[in-house]
Parts: structure tokens; C-alpha cells; sequence
């Protein structure tokens, strides 16, 4: 039996059509870090065809990908790790 994870019922919750503006914009504020391809869907989505996307729900999506971008361009990026000597030892 294969589970779903949070994230991913909330991010599916953000994109369905059928469900309330309310409980789209709160999910989506519910994921702490949303993926950018998501938030670029819903950004996409308001410029070609503005019914499909609520207001309220593309300002908290330009937030959250304002917010997202600037996360990533602060956080480390990922050092690959040295080994510790030059010989097999590690001495």
C-alpha cells in the first residue's frame, strides 16, 4: 500500500478546480517550501486563461514564488565533501 505525502495532497488540493478559493489558498500556505514548477503552473495559468485562477489564490502563489526564489538563492549551496587524506588510510 503506497501513501501519499503531505505535501503532495496539498499541492494537488492548490491545483483542483473544482474546490473552494478558500481552501486552495490554505493549502498552499500550508506547504512550507511548494515546488516552483507549481507555483510557475498556477502564475502561467492566470495569464492565459484568468478564470481558471482566482485572484486570491495568484497573489498568495506570486508571494509564495517571490518568497520560494529568494529562499534558494540565500540557502548554501551544496559543497561536495573532501576526503580527509590523500592516501587510502585516511591518515
Amino acid at each position: 500500500m503506497k501513501f501519499m505525502l503531505p505535501e503532495t495532497a496539498l499541492a494537488r488540493l492548490v491545483e483542483d478546480e473544482s474546490a473552494s478559493v478558500t481552501d486552495r489558498v490554505r493549502a498552499l500556505k500550508m506547504i512550507d517550501h511548494p515546488a516552483l514548477c507549481l507555483l510557475r503552473r498556477l502564475l502561467h495559468r492566470s495569464r492565459t486563461n484568468p478564470e481558471r485562477v482566482p485572484s486570491r489564490l495568484l497573489a498568495a502563489a506570486a508571494l509564495a514564488f517571490a518568497k520560494e526564489v529568494a529562499f534558494r538563492k540565500v540557502r548554501p549551496a551544496r559543497v561536495p565533501k573532501k576526503s580527509q587524506a590523500d592516501n587510502a588510510l585516511g591518515i
